[in-house]
């Protein structure tokens, strides 16, 4: 987890910081150099996470349940729950991100990735043909 240092910035300070972060990103209009730039801004574990929680926010305002987004990318329910209520309080950010990553063809491969991987682990209802299918076929796409 990563850690904020202890010596406190005034608000003016790390309101301009953050400004100089968004500016700086939005100046890159370069895929492999922000990726590079990315490596050397981030640990890998700070990319892993917020890698992960703009997937957690993607599978939430798609309507996948607190249970299977924590299942599928290992976060915790506390989590999950925050970027829940993020999304329902504005969440603007999030779902302008979002119609942009899914104009892509790209974010359309990734959705029906994930979304055979959840068919796989969410079990069948019992008594149901179509439900017993659709995990059949899940499971042999894996």
């Amino acid at each position: 987890m990563p850690k904020v240092s202890q010596n406190q910035l005034s608000p003016a300070i790390r309101k301009e910081i953050a400004h100089a972060l968004v500016r700086t990103l939005v100046k890159i209009n370069d895929g492999a150099l922000l990726a590079s730039f990315l490596d050397d801004l981030l640990t890998p574990n700070e990319k892993l996470m917020l890698s992960k929680r703009l997937i957690a926010a993607v599978l939430l305002q798609r309507g996948y349940s607190y249970g299977s987004v924590c299942k599928i990318l290992k976060m915790s329910k506390t989590t999950v729950h925050i970027l829940q209520r993020d999304l329902l309080r504005s969440g603007a950010g999030y779902k302008n991100i979002f119609e942009l990553f899914f104009k892509e063809s790209k974010g359309q491969r990734w959705l029906a990735a994930v979304n055979n991987v959840l068919d796989a682990i969410t079990l069948p209802v019992k008594g149901s043909p179509s439900s017993m299918r659709r995990w059949r076929l899940a499971l042999q796409k894996l």
